[in-house]
Order: structure tokens, then sequence, then C-alpha cells
């Protein structure tokens, strides 16, 4: 059973692309079924996290790359009560735009 709209949804949700949006819009231009569609998008995405969990790049000329990259370990403050923390090394997911992407998005 499909959620009911919430009313009054603010500029920033209506600019909002997600799953199922983008599958109706890959099946659109691809000539494709929605399932098929939904298929794909769920296979890229689940390559795409594979590759980066065994430690590689994926690369996608034009349109940017993810990497894997350790952060190091760092002082912070907890917001709370403003005592000092110890917060850990961690492997974080970059995204670098490429060329393609950047310039489509500049406004001019």
């Amino acid at each position: 059973m499909a959620t009911p709209k919430k009313s009054g949804s603010t500029k920033a949700e209506s600019n909002i692309v997600g799953r199922q949006e983008l599958t109706k819009r890959i099946a659109t231009q691809a000539g494709l079924t929605q399932k098929k569609a939904s298929e794909v998008l769920e296979a890229t995405l689940d390559t795409i996290r594979e590759s980066l969990k065994s430690g590689n790049e994926v690369r996608l000329v034009g349109f940017g790359s993810f990497k894997v990259r350790r952060s190091a370990a760092r002082k912070g403050v907890n917001p709370r009560d403003r005592k000092p923390i110890q917060v850990p090394e961690k492997d974080r997911v970059r995204f670098s735009p490429g060329k393609e992407l950047a310039d489509a998005v500049v406004k001019k």
C-alpha cells in the first residue's frame, strides 16, 4: 500500500530525485519497463558497492569517480557537554565529479 504524499512539502524536498523517480527516468530514456530499469539500477549500485568494498576505485569517465579513503583519527568535541573526544580513523567513500558533470551543473 502506497503511503500518501504529505501536503506542505518544502521546496528542498521537491528537488530530491529518489530511487523510484530515478527508476522511472531510466525506464523512459532506455525504453525499458520500470521493473527492468529497477533491476538495472540495483545491479549497478550493487556492483559499485562491491567494487568499493574490495578496495577498487570506480571511474565513470565524464561522470566522476568513487573511491575509498581512510580519514585519520582526530580529536573532536562532544557538542552536548563540550568535552574532548577521540574520533577514530575510518574508511569513507569519496566522490569526485568528472569534468562533464561539473560543467553541466555550473550555472551560467
